[in-house]
C-alpha cells in the first residue's frame, strides 16, 4: 500500500475526513475532487483510496491536494473504505462515491447534520431515473429489508454518500470486502441505536463505466443482510462521549 499527500493538516485542525474509494474512475474522480475542494475548508481532509486501478485514477488524484492511498491489487469497495477509515484523522468520516453521481454539496449538509446526529445520509428519492431499472428494484428490496427487519431509521441504506462518527465505525469491526459494506454499516448502526438524519439530494447519471454488477453484487448484498441476522437478538454497544 502506498500513500501520497500534497497538503498537510494537523490533527487538531481536522474535524471531517472525506473518504473517496475509487477503482478505474479516471473520468469521474477529477470532477468530484474539483467540486469538493471548492466547497471545503481546513476542517476537512480528503482521502482517495485507489483500489488497484489500471487506468489514470491515481494520476488524476495526484493533481489535487488530497491524501492518496493505493492498493496494489483490486480488493473491493469495502476494503477500500476500511483502508480510508484507518487513515482518517477526523472525528467524523464522510464517504462519497467517485463517479459523480452524488452532489458534493451534500458533504457540507452531512457535516452540519453530524453536529446533532450520529449518522447522516443522502437520500436518492429524487433522481431515480438515473438508476437503472433493475438496480431500482434491487435497491427497494434491500432498502426495505434493512429498514424493516433491522430497524434502520434512514431512508436509503445503500446510498454512496453518508457520514458518521469514526468511533462508531471502529466499534463496528467491519467485515465486508465489497459492495455489501453499506448494508453492514447501516445494519450495525441500527443495532447500536444511532440517531440518523436524511439529507435529500438529486441523484445524477454516473460518469464512466459502472462497477456494480446487478446480479452478482446484488446476491452479495443479499447475503450480507442474511449474515447479520444474529444481531437481531442483541444490541451493539454505542460508544459514549469522551469523559
Amino acid at each position: 500500500m502506498n500513500t501520497n499527500s500534497k497538503k498537510h493538516h494537523t490533527s487538531e485542525e481536522i474535524k471531517h475526513s472525506i473518504i473517496i474509494p475509487a477503482y478505474n474512475e479516471e473520468a469521474g474522480l477529477p470532477i468530484v475532487l474539483k467540486d469538493v475542494f471548492h466547497l471545503i475548508d481546513n476542517s476537512f481532509e480528503v482521502i482517495v483510496v485507489d483500489d488497484g486501478s489500471t487506468d489514470r485514477t491515481r494520476e488524476e488524484a495526484k493533481e489535487f491536494p488530497c491524501r492518496l492511498v493505493c492498493h496494489v491489487h483490486n480488493s473491493g469497495k469495502g476494503e477500500a473504505m476500511k483502508t480510508g477509515i484507518r487513515e482518517a484523522k477526523g472525528e467524523n468520516v464522510i464517504f462519497i462515491d467517485a463517479d459523480n453521481t452524488y452532489p458534493p454539496e451534500g458533504i457540507i449538509e452531512i457535516a452540519k447534520a453530524l453536529e446533532w446526529f450520529d449518522m447522516a445520509l443522502a437520500s436518492r428519492k429524487m433522481g431515480q431515473k438515473n438508476i437503472p431499472a433493475f438496480n431500482r428494484i434491487g435497491n427497494a428490496i434491500f432498502r426495505n429489508s434493512i429498514r424493516y427487519i433491522y430497524g434502520f431509521k434512514g431512508y436509503d441504506p445503500l446510498t454512496g454518500l453518508y457520514g458518521l462518527k469514526k468511533k462508531f465505525l471502529e466499534v463496528m469491526q467491519l467485515e465486508s470486502k465489497g459492495f455489501g459494506i453499506e448494508s453492514e454499516i447501516c445494519i450495525k448502526a441500527a443495532r447500536m441505536g444511532l440517531r440518523v438524519k436524511d439529507i435529500h439530494i438529486i441523484y445524477r447519471d454516473r460518469i464512466g463505466k459502472a462497477k456494480l454488477s446487478g446480479i452478482k453484487d446484488g446476491y452479495r448484498i443479499f447475503m450480507t443482510i442474511l449474515k447479520f441476522f444474529p444481531l437481531l437478538f442483541q444490541r451493539l454497544e454505542k460508544p459514549g462521549l469522551p469523559g
